[in-house]
């Protein structure tokens, strides 16, 4: 069976791609259709969503403002355009036409949003500088509804600003949509166009990385199940849970396995059946549909395995983590933690986190997961100071509890005291402790 891919471009690009791809010996189908404007691009995506297996855009851009919006059924996005290379290239070739050409007065179209400088000679400044994280990547990040409705209107009104200033004399386009405005305008342009060769190397890629997720959807993932109050664990209330998790997957059209242990209820599933019952990792339905019908909360773990053995280990660790906060969590096959589902807080802890979690557990005396679960918090606050309430709050647990974990972490080298907090309530000052686990 062939697989389908759409291809979402500019107008201005679209009958020459579709030539382009026509033209390439390819196993998989290609479809290349346009969009209007960027701000209406993600109805082109639901358009042909459930008749693709993916989707490759035009730009980064583009990519950006599909995968913000929340699509009722997800694909594989990847973005192609002209990378540093091909804008030196492109740099270079004007020159070679017109060795007296002002690149202050060359200006690139996807440099205007940055506010970083938008001539050639900003981008080759740019590309010289040592940044850990690039504008345009950080910009991407941070693209929100309102700036995307306005994005390609803020390019065409600074440029036919400079324009009609007699600022510039050229323009390095990436946003085919504002091509037929340059050319009413009479404003002159280069759009460098992808190679063929680069097209097809980008497809073959992008088919090895949807097989790749094709797998992993089909990856195992055990369901761990407990009442979250430990003594409401009877043989009963286990198979209550059992019989309820067995109606809510029946409902949702999932096929699993389901049994029941002394402490828990468990059920295999896929992680393509995680993603349908958890939206994409954000929520468990589950766990709301369970606290509907049963007379007590449960806690719920996930874990994604390589194979069965692993993910049973993994779901273990998922709902200890989540019998502390009685939510529910997810512990993939990466080693990363995910959670808790149904919260604003709901983030992911990965393995890779800290310099060595292994060894700062060793040292603390204390497991990974709570060295994990104290990174989240850190992440959270968006600081590396704590008190133990603070931490006693965050983490569901006892005064004492938080407190012993502090005196740990500071024993192990990695919390220090630096200063103390009172307050009207009379009592001893409250220790602030400064955390540092070398994120």
């Amino acid at each position: 069976m062939n697989t389908n891919i759409v291809v979402i471009t500019s107008h201005f690009l679209h009958s020459h791609l579709e030539n382009m791809f026509s033209k390439l010996d390819l196993d998989c189908n290609i479809k290349v259709v346009a969009f209007d404007s960027i701000e209406k691009i993600h109805k082109v995506y639901d358009q042909y969503a459930a008749c693709t297996d993916g989707f490759i855009v035009s730009s980064s851009a583009a990519k950006a403002v599909l995968e913000m919006v929340d699509h009722e059924i997800k694909r594989p996005i990847i973005s192609f355009e002209i990378d540093s290379t091909g804008v030196y290239r492109s740099i270079l070739n004007l020159l070679l036409r017109n060795r007296d050409l002002n690149m202050n007065r060359v200006i690139l179209d996807f440099m205007i949003p940055l506010e970083v400088g938008i001539t050639a000679n900003d981008y080759l400044s740019l590309m010289d500088s040592d940044y850990q994280q690039y504008p345009i990547d950080i910009w991407s990040k941070n693209l929100s509804k309102d700036s995307i409705k306005k994005l390609e209107t803020q390019i065409v009104n600074e440029i036919l600003r400079l324009w009609n200033m007699n600022a510039i004399d050229i323009v390095l386009c990436q946003y085919g949509n504002i091509v037929p405005i340059l050319q009413e305008h009479n404003i002159p342009y280069e759009y460098a166009i992808e190679t063929p060769v680069f097209l097809e190397n980008l497809v073959k890629r992008f088919m090895s990385l949807m097989s790749l997720d094709h797998m992993r959807e089909n990856l195992p993932v055990m369901i761990s199940i407990s009442a979250s109050d430990n003594s409401l664990n009877t043989d009963e209330n286990i198979e209550l849970i059992m019989e309820h998790t067995k109606n809510f997957l029946r409902s949702n059209m999932i096929n699993s396995t389901t049994y029941k242990n002394s402490a828990d209820c468990c059920a295999l599933i896929t992680v393509d059946n995680l993603h349908q019952i958890t939206n994409n990792e954000q929520n468990c339905n589950l766990s709301v549909y369970l606290n509907e019908h049963l007379d007590f909360e449960v806690s719920i773990g996930y874990g994604i395995g390589l194979n069965l053995d692993m993910a049973i280990k993994n779901s273990h660790t998922a709902r200890r983590e989540a019998l502390l906060s009685g939510k529910s969590f997810i512990f993939t096959e990466k080693g990363n933690l995910i959670g808790p589902l149904n919260s604003k807080a709901c983030m992911v802890i990965e393995n890779h986190a800290i310099y060595d979690i292994g060894k700062i557990a060793k040292n603390s005396s204390l497991s990974a997961v709570t060295i994990k679960r104290i990174i989240s918090i850190l992440k959270l606050t968006n600081s590396n100071m704590v008190t133990t309430q603070d931490l006693s709050s965050h983490l569901k647990s006892t005064v004492r509890n938080a407190n012993r974990i502090l005196k740990n972490l500071e024993k192990g080298g990695y919390a220090k005291i630096t200063c103390t907090q009172t307050s009207n309530i009379k009592g001893r000052p409250t220790k602030v402790y400064e955390l540092n686990f070398h994120i």
